[in-house]
Order: structure tokens, then sequence, then C-alpha cells
């Protein structure tokens, strides 16, 4: 088997999805340029309701480009991206036990780690091709519009939204290499996201909640503020730092493990939480 045979195929495989996600991020970002002219003067003299606020996770003003694309576009479309990984990275290795072609990669000359990290590669470049997608849109729409907005700042926030991405793939990577299937893992995942998500928000909008939203992985996105303050960088090392300790879990737990085609769905939720923390510890 050539060297990147794997990252090829896997990119191959993702085609359409890649396709799909990077052209829905591009409608959504020039639809919301062009959208500017018509909403520009009534956001003058809007007030944000708080609940909304909350629901965005700042105190931008939406009166202004950069404010408005914030909301409008930054303050969610993070979700999308994170929806893509969540469906590549839990299909990685549960993906292929599910579907009874596990022992069949297996069996060709490379090694397990080298199966993760093509995989990863290749996953996390089209995670890229989809951001940019976006991007695309804005490079687009832009300078039809007259918005206070310069292309290099909405290039910043588009790269912002990786870290976030990224945390959410390894983490389905390393639920992918635990999980007996694919199902169990992005439940599991897919639980994680959505729970974060509300107590982020929520607690956005309780001032007694506050102190929570900083165990939750989207304050340290902070949405569209990159590109209004700019990029708070020890945020983005955070991020980039406990992805990093997620796939070097994912690489521990795969090459100890044994796998089987069709997936082990006998197993339990609490045999699959024994059998994480013996993997991941070497216990």
């Amino acid at each position: 088997m050539p060297p990147l045979n794997i990252f090829a195929k896997t990119l191959r495989d993702q085609k359409w999805q890649i396709v799909g996600f990077a052209f829905a991020l591009a409608a959504m970002s020039s639809t919301s340029v062009w959208l500017w002219p018509s909403v520009r003067d009534s956001l003058q003299n809007f007030d944000i309701p708080a609940a909304a606020r909350a629901f965005l996770g700042s105190d931008l003003d939406f009166a202004t480009g950069a404010g408005y694309l914030s909301g409008r576009y930054f303050g969610w479309t993070e979700i999308l991206a994170i929806v893509y990984v969540i469906i590549a990275g839990t299909g990685a290795i549960a993906g292929e036990e599910s579907a009874s072609t596990i022992d069949l990669l297996l069996a060709q000359p490379v090694s397990r780690r080298s199966v993760i990290l093509q995989k990863l590669a290749a996953i996390i470049l089209g995670l890229a091709i989809i951001i940019f997608g976006g991007y695309a849109g804005f490079l687009v729409s832009v300078p039809t519009v007259d918005i206070a907005v310069s292309l290099a700042d909405i290039a910043v926030a588009c790269a912002n939204m990786l870290p976030i991405v990224i945390f959410f793939f390894a983490l389905s990577l390393w639920a992918g290499a635990v999980a007996p299937n694919r199902g169990m893992a992005a439940g599991v995942v897919i639980a994680v996201t959505t729970a974060t998500y509300f107590v982020f928000t929520l607690a956005n909008g309780v001032e007694s909640l506050e102190p929570v939203r900083y165990a939750t992985p989207f304050y340290y996105y902070g949405a569209g503020l990159p590109l209004v303050y700019g990029i708070v960088w020890w945020h983005v090392g955070l991020l980039l730092s406990v992805s990093g300790v997620l796939v070097l879990l994912t690489l521990r737990t795969f090459e100890r493990r044994d796998v089987s085609a069709g997936g082990a769905t006998d197993l339990g939720l609490r045999s699959v939480v024994r059998r994480a923390i013996a993997q991941s510890t070497g216990t």
C-alpha cells in the first residue's frame, strides 16, 4: 500500500460532504454581507434583547459591520463545521468497525498509528476547505457592499474557527477509538457538544452561573469576538493543547485495543468507560 493511500481515500470518501458544507458556509457568508445594506439603518436604534446577547455570548455592537457579522455568521456557523467533524471523526475508527472494513484496513502493510494520522490529516484538510468555503463567500460579497470590515480581519476570524472545531474532532476521534460502535461514539460527542453549548449560553444570561462558562470549550472560541478585538492566543493554545492530548489518547487506545468487524455492540456504557480508562492509562 502506498504511504498516503489512506489519506487520499479518506479525502475521496469525504469529498461530497466537504463540498456540501463548504457551499453552505459560502452561501451563508455571502448572503450575510449582501443583507447588510438592508438592515444597517434598522440596527442603529435596535436594542438586542438580553436573551439574544446571551445566545451570542457577547455585548458586541451589532450596528457595526464587524459586530453584525460576528452575530450573523461567526456566532453560530462553527456548529455546522462541528457537525462535519463529528461525522468524520466518529467514522474514522468506529465507522470502519461498524462497516466491517476494519480488518481489511489493518491487514494492509501500514501501522495503526499511520492509519490514525493519515485520517486525521485528511479530515483536518477537509475542515480547512470547508472554512475556506465560508471565506470564499466573503471574498465574493465584501467588495460589492459598503461594509467597514477588511477581508484580512475576516480571514483571521475564519481561522479562529479551527481550534474549537479541531477540539471536537479530536474528541470524536477518541470516542470512536473507545466506543464499541459508531452510534455510541456519535451519541456521546453530540451529548457533550450540546450540553457544553447549552451551559455556555445559559451562563452568559445568568449572572450567578457566569463562572461555569469557563469550563466550556465555547468560551475559548469567542464566537465573532476576534473580528472586533483580535485573537486571544492563549485561548487558541488551550484548545489546541487539549486536542493534542485527545489525539495522543486516541493513538494509545487504538494501538492497545482489540478491534472487531461489525462493532462490539454487546458492551454497555459502564464497560466502555472502564475500557477507556484502562486503555488510556495503561492499567
